[in-house]
């Protein structure tokens, strides 16, 4: 049996390094620029599931990672 790679499209947060999974809208803007679209977006915002940090992005900025995305751990907000 052959075991299949799994991979996934996202940015490495500039604070942490940790690979931030992006939404399928900026994967469309993507290949909507490699297909010479001049009036899509260039840049957007995407918050780090580690540490928090949100920052702007290019679309030039997204990478293809190994692996399955790793899971938003949620925190108890305080009142």
């Amino acid at each position: 049996m052959i075991a299949e790679l799994k991979s996934y499209r996202g940015v490495s947060c500039f604070r942490c390094r940790e690979p931030i999974p992006v939404s399928a809208k900026v994967m469309r803007l993507q290949d909507e620029i490699e297909l010479g679209e001049v009036n899509a977006p260039h840049a957007f915002v995407a918050r780090c599931h580690r540490c928090e940090s949100e920052t702007v992005y290019a679309i030039g900025d997204v990478l293809r990672f190994e692996g399955e995305p790793t899971k938003r751990i949620k925190r108890a907000r305080a009142a």
